[in-house]
């Protein structure tokens, strides 16, 4: 499994629902809300007023589906981990199931503010939280045998000229 937060230099929003939600991937059944509430995460992003409205991570696998029971388990150490100290009431978060590329990807999207109070909160900063992402990713491939995409085995060998 790797674990992926997407760069978003135009802010985000609602177009990423809409590319995780694609007409095709729901017609062809390879994309599918697993968790949350599309209509809510999307009123919620609408009501932003800042730049900077979405987070979206992926946890993408090379195996072709896992137990639903991981699935479960893999979102909710992910939502510990990037929204600890914050309680499942306090953030929205919207996941979504891919299978299109011949393998699963479980699709965070979340808006950037605490739902108490309407500041705003960034779950993940590429610069502190780099090496947060690396160890959960270590963690889930070792805690569940995924394939570790780091195993000395997958490295290619390099040729000379």
């Amino acid at each position: 499994m790797i674990v992926k937060f997407l760069s978003n230099k135009s802010g985000g929003g609602s177009g990423s629902i809409d590319y995780a939600l694609s007409p095709d991937r729901v017609a062809n059944k390879t994309a599918m809300v697993i968790k949350g509430d599309e209509h809510m995460t999307r009123d919620l992003i609408a009501t932003m007023t800042k730049k900077q409205k979405t987070t979206f991570a992926v946890l993408s696998f090379e195996e072709a589906n896992i137990p639903e029971e991981q699935k479960r388990e893999l979102m909710r150490d992910f939502e510990r981990t990037f929204f600890a100290g914050l309680r499942p009431d306090q953030y929205n978060t919207l996941w979504i199931e891919h299978t299109d590329k011949g393998r699963l990807e479980l699709n965070m999207i979340a808006p950037k503010f605490e739902l108490s109070t309407g500041k705003s909160y960034n779950p993940y900063n590429h610069k502190t939280d780099f090496h947060l992402a690396d160890l959960f990713q270590n963690r889930s491939n070792l805690k569940y045998g995924f394939t570790d995409p780091k195993d000395p085995a997958k490295t290619a060998t390099v040729s000379g000229s």
